[in-house]
């Protein structure tokens, strides 16, 4: 469980689990460890997926590779496609053909062979693709050989082999065909391995093909007679055969079975291709379209539905990513990663507000209200919805006694299995659920209205005590260090700690911290709290303070001074390292050190994330907008290569708009421009991962940097003469870095630059300027008098135009831009001008704070565009009802209203209340308003403001009291 918690609507709940003396700590520590290392339960891995209209060919896939700078070569239905990380670009083969299989060689060079034809691929000097022929020709003719289909691109260290249907050419360095051996028609599928060309004949089995062409059988390669080969993958320590129902062994003295021949994960499904892993797993799609993923021991360690069509292809590019071909979109993803996750195809539907192992199962709860994962070893685990409450949970407490869910209406625990029982039912939402440092017996339930403080009796757990909230409103609730400590941060006021006798459940202390106790309180500013290495810390607009002795001090350090906005931090630690995180930033500290480090998610994932937790098994899971990110430390993050930036393109694009290309390097000699042109540069990152942004700097312009952006583009218009270069940094999403780029350039200087040139023109000019001067002298002077009369009209149009606008401004700042009525600077403005003239004139004033009851749940049901509708309609019935010359109407906030009332006393203003009140529920919009009064008569030691504090007040107290109804301020 995490130890803070986000505002709401999206409680977060929390889990100190505090330390009684270092042994205790390593023990607990130990304890989680070893049930996170057993946790039977992995997520899908992240992937990102390309769509047809992405890569703009039809979903057939069938081979790829990447040449020696990294780029992806995929053999396609249209041809053979190519993608540099920013671009896809597709080759036509000759005569349209399609592009059965593609490979690249020991040096990167890339070959492809399709119906009737296979060669190589160059890039031209413009980065264009081009096919060479290498196909045999016939003694004395022209054209090529006919070869019928390729089947196969094989690539064996220093040769290429091409297999077609009825022949096998080899291929070396120097693209000569040095062997051609004729095959059976039953050949299918060859492989490269350590023994050799090894395929497989129908109805014959296994053969190698030896150095004179022959084929020769392997001992016990008959198994294969009748089953399908679907890979020979190398291994570090044996070569692997992957069957289309099972595995074996391959080596100089034959082959040998491991397992059963039909292996269970096979049961349903066939195995089609494979690959080897940089951890020494296999990853094998199957005709269904699952990826499969098994380790050393070929065990199974995942299961992922990928497309409705079968997998025809497995590819690992220069990055370590696994590409993943065949019927459907291509996908791309990482494996093994630390990070997986749960979401849509494991049918955890809706947004996930807490997540939590409990009884073997992982549980999920959010928007669509319960759900239940349990690990299926033979197949995707399917989530399962518990219709045990309507709407919402929140939280999720695993206990000895069961399991703690929190909801909209109430706090259930599941006993003895799937067994539950309610124990708050009376509509509260509880919000979040607490453990108490020391006692496993005790936990605090937060909820709308009230603090209960739970106990565990006979293994059973029931509420010893009842604590109303009164006018707090939480939007952080943290367990403290000191047994029976709760931290409540409230979104209007300053932060509390309460203190409670766990014997009693009864409250024995309350402290709020105010600016007397080292917390400003800046007007409409909401303390932000969470738990670092058990230290209290608080962050108000941007300033980071820190709990120490009885009091706030400021703070400056990590981790608020890393990250973009620290009011939002939510700090959760866990064994595998402490958590910090914001809407969209992450980062990890390792146990036993102090430096925080950036996680990066690799795949295109919304970064919208809500929350951290850790589960009663120690794995720490992450909840993001659209599913939940679960964090394994001891899966290894793939090694990080290295790219290069460089210049995709640049040229110089001249006054008439002529283009120029200028080399693409600057190495011995900088790039000449043209005075008066502009320099069109396009960065090259040559990177499979997602996510690529650059950021720049104009050496002999400014020194420094550009904000990071993913556009490639840069445009610089028109430099004035002179020598530059301009340093370019790249880096991708997933942490990925590049060697940056530096390019020289000189700008040739216009001739308004040249300096004999301009000293001329300069005389030029002051003799022109003198001549002028005296003639303007001579012109003013008889140009004075008319001048002066029409100064004087301007100045009288000048002053009406002016007030003109200034009205028009005036009404502009003091307009709510969603419901055209006043806003809350009108409010103020119009209440401290209404107050000084009751004042004077000893009339009353009265106020009435209106809210629209249930406002958040229409929200959620409906969507916040239908709720921008509603808030129009409720200004529009309120605009009907009061007298825009005498009263003054405003959005107060949200859904909020007030309205201004000069002259009413206190039973007037109640019955225009309840006018309002029943005008708006007999509406057609199933919506009702509550309503808080207050009116007296000002003073002049009174602040204008109180009155609207006195509404307010008894505002709350009508929504307390069931909504839908009148108060009036009792004070």
């Amino acid at each position: 469980m995490s130890n803070a918690y986000d505002s709401k609507p999206l409680p977060m709940l929390s889990a100190s689990y505090h330390r009684i003396g270092a042994m205790l700590l390593a023990a607990a520590l130990l304890t989680i460890a070893s049930a996170h290392a057993a946790t039977p339960l992995r997520g899908a891995p992240l992937f990102d997926r390309y769509s047809t209209s992405m890569v703009g060919a039809p979903p057939r896939f069938y081979g790829a590779a990447h040449d020696r700078d990294g780029r992806l070569y995929i053999a396609n239905q249209n041809g053979l496609l190519r993608y540099d990380g920013d671009r896809w670009q597709l080759l036509d083969l000759p005569n349209k053909a399609a592009a059965s299989d593609v490979a690249s060689d020991a040096r990167g060079r890339i070959y492809v062979g399709g119906f009737d034809l296979f060669g190589r691929v160059e890039s031209d000097g413009e980065g264009n693709m081009q096919f060479i022929d290498l196909r045999p020709q016939r003694d004395g003719e022209d054209h090529p050989v006919a070869v019928g289909d390729v089947w196969q691109i094989i690539s064996d260290a220093d040769r290429m082999h091409i297999r077609t249907q009825e022949m096998l050419y080899t291929v070396d360095g120097d693209d000569r065909i040095v062997r051609r051996v004729e095959l059976p028609d039953r050949t299918r599928l060859l492989f490269s391995t350590p023994l050799g060309l090894v395929g497989r004949i129908d109805k014959r089995g296994l053969v190698r093909v030896d150095d004179e062409g022959a084929l020769i059988d392997i001992i016990g390669g008959k198994v294969f007679a009748d089953q399908g080969v679907a890979a020979i993958v190398s291994l570090a320590d044996r070569t692997l055969i992957v069957a289309e129902r099972s595995f074996y062994v391959l080596s100089a003295a034959g082959i040998e079975i491991i397992g059963d021949r039909v292996r269970a994960e096979f049961a349903n499904d066939r195995a089609n291709t494979a690959i080897a892993l940089s951890d020494g797993s296999i990853a094998v799609g199957t005709l269904n379209g699952e990826l499969l993923r098994f380790d050393a021991s070929l065990t199974l360690q995942e299961r992922v539905p990928i497309n409705n069509g079968s997998i025809e292809a497995l590819h690992i590019d220069r990055e370590h990513g696994l590409w993943v071909l065949g019927e459907g979109e291509l996908v791309r993803l990482r494996l093994p990663a630390p990070w997986t996750q749960f979401n849509a195809i494991h049918q955890v539907t809706g947004t996930t507000y807490d997540v939590q192992w409990h009884d073997g199962a992982l549980w999920f709860a959010g928007s669509a209200g319960l759900q239940r994962l349990t690990p299926n070893p033979a197949r995707l685990p399917q989530a399962t919805h518990l219709p045990w409450f309507d709407y919402e949970g929140y939280a999720l407490e695993s206990t000895s006694a069961g399991l703690l869910i929190g909801h909209r209406t109430g706090l259930l625990v599941v006993e003895g299995g799937m067994q539950w029982r309610p124990i708050v039912s009376d509509g509260e939402a509880i919000q979040w659920l607490l453990p108490i440092a020391a006692r496993a017996d005790r936990r605090f339930a937060v909820g709308e209205r009230n603090v209960y403080l739970l106990a565990q009796r006979q293994g059973r757990w029931t509420i010893l005590s009842t604590t109303t909230l009164a006018q707090v409103s939480p939007t952080a609730a943290i367990a403290g260090n000191a047994e029976g400590q709760l931290w409540l941060a409230d979104s209007r006021g300053a932060p509390q700690r309460w203190q409670f006798d766990l014997t009693t459940g009864a409250r024995i202390a309350q402290t709020i911290f105010g600016s007397d106790l080292g917390l400003p309180q800046p007007q409409g500013a909401t303390v932000h709290l969470f738990d670092l290495d058990d230290r209290i810390h608080a962050v108000i607009d941007k300033q980071a303070f820190v709990f120490a002795g009885e009091q706030f001090v400021p703070f400056r350090g990590a981790p608020e001074t890393l990250v973009e906005s620290p009011e939002d931090l939510l700090v959760v630690d866990s064994p595998a390292g402490t958590f910090a995180m914001t809407w969209n930033e992450l980062l990890r500290r390792a146990p036993g050190t102090q430096r925080w480090d950036r996680v990066h998610l690799a795949a295109s994932i919304d970064r919208g994330f809500v929350a951290m937790r850790v589960g009663s098994d120690g794995a720490a899971r992450l909840l993001t907008w659209t599913g939940v990110l679960q964090f394994d430390p001891l899966q290894n993050s793939l090694p990080k290569s290295t790219q290069t930036v460089s210049l995709a393109g640049i040229g110089a694009r001249l006054a008439d708009g002529r283009y120029s290309a200028l080399p693409a390097q600057s190495d011995r000699a900088p790039a000449v421009v043209p005075a008066g042109a502009s320099l069109e540069l396009r960065f090259g990152l040559i990177t499979m991962e997602p996510g690529a942004e650059f950021r720049y700097r104009v050496h002999g312009v400014t020194s420094a940097w550009s904000a990071w952006s993913d556009n490639r583009l840069l445009i610089l218009r028109s430099p004035h003469g002179g020598d530059y270069a301009i340093e370019v940094q790249a880096r991708t999403r997933a942490g990925g870095e590049a060697s940056p780029l530096f390019y020289r350039f000189s700008v040739r200087p216009g001739w308004s630059e040249i300096g004999w040139l301009r000293a001329v023109l300069a005389a030029l000019g002051l003799l022109v300027l003198a001549a002028a001067v005296q003639w303007v002298a001579w012109w003013r002077t008889q140009r004075l008098q008319i001048a002066t009369r029409q100064l004087e009209t301007r100045i009288a149009e000048r002053t009406e135009q002016l007030e003109i606008a200034n009205r028009k401004l005036a009404e502009l700042a003091t307009e709510d831009g969603l419901t055209g009525i006043a806003n809350r600077r009108a409010l103020e403005n119009g209440l401290t001008r209404e107050w000084h003239r009751c004042l004077d004139q000893r009339r009353p004033i009265a106020a009435l704070m209106i809210d629209v009851d249930h406002f958040k749940r229409y929200n959620d049901e409906h969507g916040h565009l239908e709720g921008d509708i509603v808030l129009k309609q409720m200004a529009a019935i309120l605009t009907r009802l009061h007298n825009p010359h005498r009263e003054l109407l405003a959005r107060f906030g949200g859904e909020e209203f007030a309205l201004l009332l000069p002259g009413l006393h206190i039973e007037e203003a109640q019955n225009r209340a309840l006018e309002a009140c029943s005008a708006i529920a007999e509406t057609q919009l199933g919506l009702t308003v509550s309503i808080g009064v207050a009116a007296q008569v000002p003073s002049p030691l009174d602040d204008p403001h109180v009155l609207l504090r006195r509404a307010d007040a008894a505002l709350y107290r009508a929504k307390r009291n069931g909504r839908n109804r009148v108060e009036i301020a009792n004070d």
